[in-house]
């Protein structure tokens, strides 16, 4: 639960603009937790309330605010432990989307005519497929591999064995 005094939002990005030469902050806040990038979902820091827990280390390995205690969010203003004030932005993000996973048809469907469910009118790759199976490599694939087998089998059976002794 996001303290209301913060200003935050559920579901809402924000970033720390950092202003002249204060700490710079990269990442963002979301739903009462900040982290360094969208790819990398793992929160260094954290809102109690109103309180900002910073999990940085420095290179001795010493927390970088003590106690971890950045400072506190209100109303949208992050205020560091030194008394510097530094706005809180909301952050526009559009979720990058793979094309792969959306069907696609290359021809459409004559008047009048039901679409039929995705998964028996789209092949592998979204592009409608005619025939009756929808993977014919695998068909062939399949057929060689018992080919083979077959092929060697029937080698194996004309080697000439010997008897151990």
């Amino acid at each position: 639960m996001i303290d209301p005094a913060t200003g935050m939002k559920a579901g809402e990005r924000y970033i720390v603009e950092s202003l002249g030469r204060t700490r710079h902050f990269p990442g963002f806040f979301l739903d009462g937790k900040y982290y360094l990038c969208p790819e990398l979902m793992t929160a260094i820091g954290w809102l109690e309330g109103q309180q900002f827990y910073y999990d940085e280390l420095d290179p001795t390995g010493e927390p970088v605010f003590p106690d971890r205690l950045a400072g506190t969010v209100e109303d949208l203003t992050l205020i560091l432990a030194d008394g510097a004030r530094l706005p809180l932005n909301e952050m526009q993000y559009e979720a990058e989307i793979d094309l792969s996973d959306i069907p696609i048809s290359l021809t459409p469907p004559a008047s009048g005519e039901r679409h039929a469910p995705t998964s028996d009118q789209h092949g592998a790759e979204g592009i409608r497929m005619s025939g009756k199976h929808p993977y014919p490599i695998l068909l062939a694939a399949g057929a060689a591999l018992i080919l083979g087998i077959l092929f060697g089998v029937k080698q194996a059976k004309r080697l000439p064995t010997r008897k151990l002794r």
